[in-house]
């Protein structure tokens, strides 16, 4: 091998990353000529370097690209002729373009994260779709380790705040653990702006993360490259899944266990980019996560509730029996966004835990107990009324006749047959 082949192969061996030990041994070379030959490259002709009329101006494209990586170029070029700028938009441009390139680069690196370190959040949405036979808006929850990649994806007819911080804990459950850190994009259940227009987490979110132990983080605005692996997730799921459940009839159960099959597949699978699979990098991840806590958050919803005169609360067009004592006071309902048992409290603590019955039903349903306890609460009222009621003179002109003190009208119909026993 001649001196200048030689110089050639051992500058293309060190680009690609080797040593010089390494290059030596494939040269068959001693690692002192390969030093030599890389120490003495020759170097080429230095062309003079002339400035460029966007050289003073590169601060200011820096500082509107870094607030916004893909703000309009015309519009960056009409920013600068106001400010003096005499060069070409195509000179201007391929700044831009260089710039754009950096921060891409930086944004996949920042987010490269190490084992347990990370998660991303989002939701998808699907639109209006016929569920367990009623039409309604449907929405799936998304939930990715940054290392592993491996995915847990709930469907949900619901986005509200409980509904989130249900899946949450959903999440970390089939996890087995929770990351340090979760970044979230500018869902109004996570973040909100304060009075100074700074995005901060909710009070919800807050109470969850300090429960898990988990710090919450948003993504700055415009740059969905800093949550690029759950967009990506979110994209296979509507165009990989979704066409799957083209003509099924659709069950919210029957859509989460068929998306449970589909993500353990998806796991089996060698990741783009990498000779492993998520399933095999998660069992690397898996042990660096943090401990699930020794209780469950509470992820229920706080309903407030009004006590009627018939001592029954209202939700959702069906209305349960309350003991008489909490007759026209506010109670609180708390209700789990994915079970149908319901709790009541009051100002003392918990009154009774039941069973929903389903939305729309319009039906009423009285506790043995209430009923009994109303009952008695009437009498009461009956005697009461007698005690205080002084009889009236019966006068010739009086012009309303003495009113008969009698049971509230339609006594049974607000005591129908059906009953419903609390929870123990």
């Amino acid at each position: 091998m001649d001196k200048e082949h030689t110089m050639l192969e051992a500058r293309i061996l060190q680009g690609q990353g080797k040593t010089q030990v390494e290059i030596a041994d494939i040269l068959g070379v001693c690692e002192r000529t390969v030093r030599y030959h890389l120490k003495n490259m020759p170097a080429g002709r230095k062309r003079p370097t002339r400035g460029s009329k966007v050289d003073d101006f590169k601060a200011k494209i820096d500082e509107i690209l870094e607030d916004n990586a893909f703000y309009n170029g015309e519009l960056i070029y009409e920013r600068l002729v106001k400010m003096g700028y005499a060069g070409k938009i195509s000179v201007m441009k391929d700044y831009v373009a260089a710039v754009r390139k950096k921060l891409s680069i930086q944004a996949v690196q920042r987010f490269e994260t190490e084992p347990g370190l990370q998660a991303q959040v989002d939701w998808k949405e699907f639109g209006k779709q016929t569920v367990d036979g009623k039409t309604t808006k449907l929405y799936a929850f998304v939930m990715v380790l940054g290392f592993s990649r491996k995915a847990f994806v709930v469907f949900t007819t619901r986005m509200d705040s409980a509904t989130l911080m249900a899946c949450h804990a959903l999440a970390f459950a089939y996890f087995g653990g929770v990351p340090y850190e979760i970044l979230y994009d500018n869902m109004r259940t996570a973040f909100q702006p304060d009075a100074e227009g700074a995005w901060r987490p909710t009070k919800r979110l807050l109470a969850l993360a300090v429960h898990y132990g988990f710090a919450p983080k948003r993504c700055r605005a415009r740059r969905p490259e800093t949550k690029g692996k759950v967009e990506r997730t979110v994209g296979y799921l509507d165009n990989n899944f979704w066409p799957r459940m083209e003509g099924q009839s659709l069950t919210l159960a029957g859509l989460n266990d068929l998306v449970r099959g589909w993500l353990a597949a998806v796991d089996a699978k060698k990741l783009s980019g990498f000779d492993e699979s998520r399933e095999e990098r998660f069992r690397r991840e898996a042990p660096l996560l943090q401990s699930l806590p020794g209780t469950a958050f509470d992820v229920r919803h706080d309903i407030p509730v009004l006590v009627s005169r018939e001592s029954l609360i209202r939700h959702a067009t069906n209305s349960y029996s309350v003991p008489p004592e909490h007759i026209g006071a506010m109670l609180t309902l708390k209700v789990h966004p994915f079970e149908r048992e319901a709790e009541l409290f009051g100002p003392a603590g918990s009154i009774r835990r039941f069973q929903l019955s389903p939305e729309g039903a319009k039906s009423r349903f009285f506790f043995s107990e209430d009923r009994q306890a109303i009952h008695r609460r009437w009498d009461a009222d009956r005697a009461r009324l007698a005690r205080i009621r002084k009889p009236k003179v019966p006068k010739t002109t009086a012009k309303d006749p003495e009113v008969e003190i009698r049971p509230p009208s339609r006594y049974d119909e607000l005591f129908p047959v059906e009953t419903v026993a609390a929870i123990a």
